[in-house]
């Protein structure tokens, strides 16, 4: 049964659920991809890929954001808004949607 659920219900830390997330947070954060990157001492190329839901996201890279910008574990591998610096809430939800529309 547990198998059936796990192929019925998409995980949250799945990368194709990921990847919108860095990409409406850097977007919020108002940063290019290579900003980004560098700032977190993270590969572009790499950066586009889990952007793009084709890598995942290592747990130290997601640490590093999280030291850095404020936002936590639980909104980059969760999806949790409470874990998102609340006067950025309103437009990570506005880029968040654009992302996962694109």
């Amino acid at each position: 049964m547990k198998n059936i659920a796990t192929k019925l219900i998409e995980r949250e830390s799945h990368p194709s659920r990921v990847g919108p997330r860095i990409t409406a947070m850097r977007e919020t954060l108002g940063k290019t991809k290579a900003e980004l990157a560098d700032s977190i001492s993270f590969s572009r190329s790499t950066l586009t890929k889990v952007e793009k839901g084709e890598a995942g996201l290592d747990i130290a890279v997601g640490e590093r954001i999280a030291d850095s910008y404020g936002f936590g574990l639980d909104f980059i591998y969760r999806g949790d808004l409470d874990d998102v610096p609340h006067t950025l809430r309103e437009s990570l939800v506005k880029n968040l949607n654009k992302a996962r529309s694109a």
